[in-house]
């Protein structure tokens, strides 16, 4: 409730049902009076109507944040992906180094790769690929 220095005695009129309602949920909330509830409630609903002139605020500030995040876990992403990459292209030029493979090989290989790791929706593991040699 506000500041109790600034209180005011005023009559309102409210249907009977409702007032049962505030008083039935008092005990919901750490209002120690029926006045305080009223007080509280009162102060909650005119922040929601003006929650509208509130957003308009709010919105562009959390839009250059998550902006900022989404950015930088991009750019993470990208060096990860990088580092990744790098290995991986020496891990196959060592693989094309100590194995006698021809490029018909390599395209078939490729290929039966995609169909299996669109089948496990790119969740492919060391342990598939020893499952599919093995047949």
């Amino acid at each position: 409730m506000s500041n109790g220095n600034d209180a005011v005695r005023t009559g309102i009129y409210i249907s009977r049902n409702l007032l049962k309602r505030c008083d039935e949920n008092i005990s919901k909330t750490n209002a120690s009076s029926r006045s305080e509830f009223i007080s509280d409630a009162t102060e909650m609903y005119i922040a929601w109507l003006n929650s509208k002139e509130t957003s308009k605020m709010l919105t562009p500030a959390l839009e250059s944040v998550i902006g900022a995040k989404i950015a930088d876990t991009e750019n993470r992403l990208a060096r990860l992906l990088f580092k990744m990459s790098v290995e991986m292209a020496m891990m196959m030029n060592v693989l094309a180094a100590s194995n006698d493979v021809d490029k018909e090989s390599i395209n078939r290989l490729r290929g039966e790769c995609i169909k299996e790791v669109k089948r496990l929706n790119g969740r492919f593991s060391f342990e598939d690929a020893v499952d599919w040699q093995n047949g």
